[in-house]
Formats: C-alpha cells, structure tokens, sequence
C-alpha cells in the first residue's frame, strides 16, 4: 500500500489535534527533522499527555515515525494533511486507485464535487535515493528535508503548467497546488514507450515538436523529455512531468533542448524506424 493510499485510509479518522500536531511538524521542516514530545507540546500548545496521546496514534497509523530524536513527519503524513486540505477546500471528495507509479511521482484518480474525474500527483522525489537526486538536480534554494523538496518541485511544476496551458501546450490543466500534490486534468492514454503500434509515427513525432516549440516559445524547455513523458490517447500527444523544467535563458538550454529532442529522435528510430535528423528538430521548434 503506498503511502497516499495509507493517508486516504486514515485520514477521516484523524482528530483535530492530530491534523494540529501535523501541521507543526511539517512547518517546522526547515528547522528540525525530529521533535520531542516536549517540543510538539510547546507548538502545538498542547498539554503533554494529549500531545503523547496523538503522536502515539500518528505513529500507529504511520503518518509520522520514531527516531533516534524524536518523531519524524514522513510521506503518509504530508499526504494526509494535502488530502485534508483539498476535501476542506471542496476540491476532491473522493481518491480511487493509482493511475500512475514513476520514481519521483505516484499519480491517483479522484474526483471533485461535481463528479468530474480528475488526478492528484504526489511528489515522491529522493523515494530511491535523496543524495542521488541533490547531487544530479539544482533547486532554487537549499532544502535539506526530502518533504520540501517535493513540495519544492511540486510548486515548479505547477507553475510550469500554468504558463505552459495558456501557451496552448498540450499538458494536463492544472486546478490546485497543495503542499506535495497536484490536482490536475485526468489524461486517460498510454505513455510512447507502452503504444504497441502508432499508425503514424511521423505526425505523432511532429505533433509532440509542435508542443515542444510552443512551449520554447512560453520560455520553457522540459529538460527531461522523453517516451517516458508523452501521453497518446490515440488523437492527441500530450507532455506531462515538468519539475525539472528551466528557461530558455538557463545556462545550459541548448544543450538541454537538444538532448530533449535526441531523447524522442532517438525512441521514434529504435522502435519505428523513422529517421529524422536533429538539425530538423531543431529547426521545427525554433523557427
């Protein structure tokens, strides 16, 4: 069971001291990893015996763990509070099953008040390795905690979606951001790399460059574009997982732009055979 699933199992059954004790933790991130009970009883304002009674019953549930220092706020419990929020909020009222499993996102079906399907993306970078993603990946600003990086990147791309919509890039629209989570449009078709058989390559090729030069045009350049990250639903492209998006004016954005499209040339040759050459990529998506 994932943690969102772990959240979502729980998450009617939590009382308000324990969403109180929740929320410390998690603003608190940027300072501590672990608290005491002590300390959670001067944040929270609690008398000690109800604030060990709930972190009791969060640590049983799995929303938070117990270390070495203290207890810790993990996945299950960001999850939760982002799950909390967002029914607050009459944003979703129900999470269904998963829809999508990568190493930096869990993706599930959900649906708003008025019965409109939609997802919500759960950001789970640093889920293999932490060090691994600091070293390969700059941000912004410093975050030594995983839970702020991931509600750094989902904040990057939610904005990267945003610009990239009204640009008239095919992406799914984005509705709400909320801490790790993005509640955003259900795109229902397989990623390039599961299509069995594309009647026409070429203009799925030349549809997805088009997306490409839209949103070059938007000052954005995906920077991680692959077969990985292109949806078909069998009339349309779509381009999804933007966190690690960097502007056109990055120091590294030719490189990046070219790699993005050798990455898709090199897919539509392997497993089609059609040849394409880079310098007409290029060409498409600058001219």
């Amino acid at each position: 069971m994932s943690s969102a699933e772990v959240a979502a199992k729980v998450v009617k059954d939590l009382e308000p001291e324990e969403f109180n004790v929740l929320k410390a933790l998690e603003a608190s991130l940027k300072d501590h990893e672990s608290f005491t009970i002590e300390q959670i009883s001067r944040k929270t304002r609690m008398h000690i015996d109800k604030a060990r009674f709930s972190i009791g019953r969060l640590n049983q549930m799995e929303l938070v763990i117990r270390t070495g220092r203290g207890f810790s706020l993990v996945s299950a419990g960001l999850d939760a509070l982002a799950l909390k929020t967002l029914a607050d909020k009459d944003i979703v009222v129900g999470m269904g099953k998963s829809i999508g499993v990568g190493k930096e996102s869990d993706v599930f079906e959900a649906v708003t008040p008025d019965h409109r399907p939609i997802a919500i993306k759960f950001f789970r970078i640093g889920r293999i390795s932490f060090r691994d993603v600091a070293r390969k990946r700059a941000f912004g600003k410093k975050l030594h905690h995983w839970l702020l990086v991931n509600i750094d990147a989902a904040k990057k791309e939610f904005h990267a979606l945003k610009v990239l919509k009204n640009a008239g890039v095919k992406v799914p629209e984005p509705f709400a951001l909320v801490k790790h989570a993005i509640v955003m449009e259900r795109v229902d078709g397989p990623r390039l790399i599961n299509c069995e058989i594309l009647a026409d390559p070429k203009t799925i090729l030349e549809t997805t460059l088009k997306n490409v030069k839209l949103a070059y045009k938007a000052g954005i350049i995906s920077a991680d574009l692959s077969e990985y990250n292109v949806l078909y639903d069998g009339s349309d492209v779509w381009i999804i997982d933007w966190p690690q998006s960097v502007s056109i004016k990055h120091p590294n954005a030719s490189m990046l732009l070219k790699r993005d499209l050798e990455n898709l040339l090199k897919f539509f040759k392997r497993k089609y055979g059609l040849k394409y050459s880079l310098a007409d990529a290029l060409k498409k998506v600058n001219k």
